[in-house]
């Protein structure tokens, strides 16, 4: 009974019938209307919530998406969203990892464009984990979902993440029953984004729906005390909750939840006493989405060897979407306000660019690309805890490259892929370029041999001194 109780604060229009949810005092002024008795403009303003909203435009929690608490003996069902390292990463004896950075829509087409390269070169089959980030979550979310969310091809792809996920939102803040819920419960700004890519990409998919491989990591902020959150089934535990129940774009809406724009995102911690953790933007932990990647390594070659498990090789590969730091436009403008600036403050997203740039030289300098390299280097490494001291090859993607290439043919593309703004929707002229600027990144990689199979071969400090 207690726990039904509990249930019932929560979400009390899922256990009160709704005449019980009306006060005595409104159910007798509605007989008296009833029998033609004014019941005034207070009646009328009631009954005219209730109609258009029901049980969801009354005070208290109404947030969709709840994460469940989980009470069963046995473990909760495992999903794609874990740390668990199955047959079906070691069964190729390589381990490919895919990190895409945040953006917005930039890095949604950016991330969407590379992986169809490497899917013509037979390179997206073999990636074992996709670690996104804010704007990346998007195309590595609808990927894992398979035919559950659609084809993975160009025209599907172009037509999915060229919406106009930013407009939608705007638009359907204002319906009725979101303004109802806006200002009477604790439904936000980010529930109404939720709504949005639930109906344009995933269709109120879980996370049981993803597909078990590969292993898909979404990362956020815990606003409690500013350290990195994956979804991982590991980490649902720890709040005795499951995440195979959790839909899909209230994760991704997590993972790109900026602040300024949209609300944090709440998880419920099932213990005694309830505790609650606020998530919102991965990205001024890490942008690049490249800590995931490195903890899940970690994790599971603890006890053995990265050479062991993956004696064909490491590598990760990092869809770096980071637009260009300078604003000249500026230099001229009397205003820096534009359109967008009436509904979000731009220059509050400004200022996040510049952390998570410093954040990005910090990371890639860790990966063994210079500062000064860091947009002409497309190779680093990825240093983890082994105890031969092997090192997983990386392959650097980034935008930014272009400014560096020498060609022509990049110099006005490069200007204009590193100047798309960070927002949830994109031109056609834009999306084109960044489709374009994928196609002459993979050719560069190519050209210097980057993915060929001799490349990719693992350096281990211990094989290195013994050869000497």
């Amino acid at each position: 009974m207690a726990s039904t109780i509990g249930a019932a604060e929560r979400h009390p229009c899922r256990y009160v019938s709704f005449g019980r949810l009306i006060p005595t005092s409104t159910k007798s002024a509605i007989r008296r209307a009833r029998f033609g008795q004014k019941a005034g403009p207070r009646l009328c303003i009631i009954v005219l919530l209730v109609a258009v909203g029901g049980c969801a435009v009354l005070p208290g929690h109404w947030r969709p998406g709840w994460n469940k608490e989980w009470r069963a003996n046995e473990p909760p069902p495992e999903t794609a969203g874990s740390w668990n390292l199955s047959e079906l990463e070691t069964q190729d004896h390589r381990l490919v990892a895919l990190a895409i950075s945040g953006g917005g829509s930039r890095a949604a087409n950016f991330g969407a464009a590379i992986m169809l390269e490497l899917q013509q070169r037979k390179l997206l089959e073999q990636v074992d984990v996709i670690s996104g980030v804010s704007g990346g979550t998007l195309p590595a979310v609808y990927y894992a979902l398979g035919e559950e969310a659609g084809a993975f091809n160009e025209p599907v792809l172009r037509k999915a993440l060229g919406f106009d996920f930013q407009g939608n939102w705007i638009w359907r803040w204002f319906l009725p029953q979101n303004v109802f819920r806006y200002w009477l419960s604790d439904f936000t700004r980010s529930d109404v984004m939720v709504q949005v890519f639930n109906k344009e990409l995933y269709h109120d998919a879980t996370f049981a729906h993803l597909q078990s491989h590969p292993k898909i990591l979404l990362n956020s902020t815990v606003h409690n005390d500013h350290t990195r959150f994956t979804f991982t089934d590991e980490r649902f535990a720890r709040l005795h909750s499951v995440l195979a129940s959790y839909p899909v774009a209230n994760a991704v809406n997590a993972s790109s939840a900026f602040p300024g724009a949209f609300q944090d995102v709440t998880l419920e911690s099932y213990t005694t006493p309830r505790q609650y953790l606020h998530l919102y933007d991965g990205g001024p932990i890490d942008n690049l989405g490249v800590q995931a990647v490195s903890e899940y390594i970690n994790r599971n070659i603890l006890g053995t060897s990265l050479q062991r498990l993956f004696p064909r090789g490491c590598l990760i590969i990092i869809i770096d979407a980071t637009p260009a730091s300078e604003h000249p436009d500026l230099n001229t403008g009397q205003s820096s306000r534009s359109f967008i600036d009436y509904f979000v403050d731009t220059n509050a997203l400004d200022a996040m660019d510049a952390m998570l740039l410093e954040s990005r030289r910090s990371l890639l300098t860790g990966l063994g690309i210079p500062v000064a390299k860091q947009d002409q280097e497309m190779r680093g490494r990825l240093p983890v805890n082994d105890r031969d001291q092997c090192s997983c090859e990386v392959r650097h993607i980034a935008l930014r490259h272009l400014m560096y290439a020498g060609e022509e043919e990049t110099e006005g593309l490069a200007e204009r892929v590193t100047r798309i703004k960070t927002k949830f929707w994109i031109g056609e002229d834009e999306q084109n370029d960044l489709f374009h600027a994928a196609r002459l990144l993979t050719k560069m990689l190519d050209d210097q041999k980057l993915l060929a199979e001799a490349s990719l071969t693992m350096s281990c400090a211990a094989e290195n001194k013994g050869q000497q």
